[in-house]
């Protein structure tokens, strides 16, 4: 089987009223907007089942986007994410590994075995003399993750990437 690149992507965004999609694809060095997607939640089924109700609206916001060769982009709400920075000295990515477990223990409100960890180096820092490491930490509950997942499947989609709402802008 040959595996292609993706040209395209699609953002999705499920909010407590309305779905949002976009498609985006790469052109003269930039990003250009295909398609836009918009769908209401119907609040009468979203009283009785909540995953149809937005799957409905998801499949609806989907309706006029081609998705051959596209990467489905999913988001966490950002209120239902923990998100952290914090910095711990200077090490291999081994050990860093290990000190975000130990930051983790410290910083997020739940049981470590509650959440989907993650966490990325984002920029060396020298404070009072002492090399440090600054690090993006973000811990999501494995029901919220799971709920997203749900809804995708109930419309018939899946996830390439789930990120989080409130750091699209800046992965984008």
């Amino acid at each position: 089987m040959l595996f292609t690149k993706p040209t395209k992507a699609v953002g999705v965004d499920i909010g407590s009223h309305s779905v949002k999609t976009v498609q985006l694809s790469r052109a003269h060095g930039g990003l250009r907007v295909d398609n836009v997607g918009y769908a209401i939640i119907d609040r009468a089924q979203l009283n009785t089942d909540a995953v149809i109700a937005q799957a409905s609206a998801l499949r609806e916001a989907m309706r006029s986007m081609p998705m051959a060769q596209c990467l489905v982009v999913g988001a966490l709400p950002g209120q239902t994410v923990v998100i952290r920075y914090p910095r711990v000295p200077e090490m291999s990515d081994a050990k860093l590994a290990e000190a975000i477990e130990k930051e983790a223990s410290q910083n997020i409100p739940y049981e470590r075995s509650e959440v989907f960890l993650d966490w990325t180096r984002l920029e060396n820092v020298n404070e009072a003399g002492k090399s440090q490491v600054k690090v993006l930490l973000v811990a999501a509950r494995y029901e919220v993750i799971e709920s997203r997942v749900q809804i995708a499947s109930a419309a018939e989609l899946s996830y390439s990437v789930l990120g989080v709402d409130s750091l699209a802008l800046a992965d984008a």
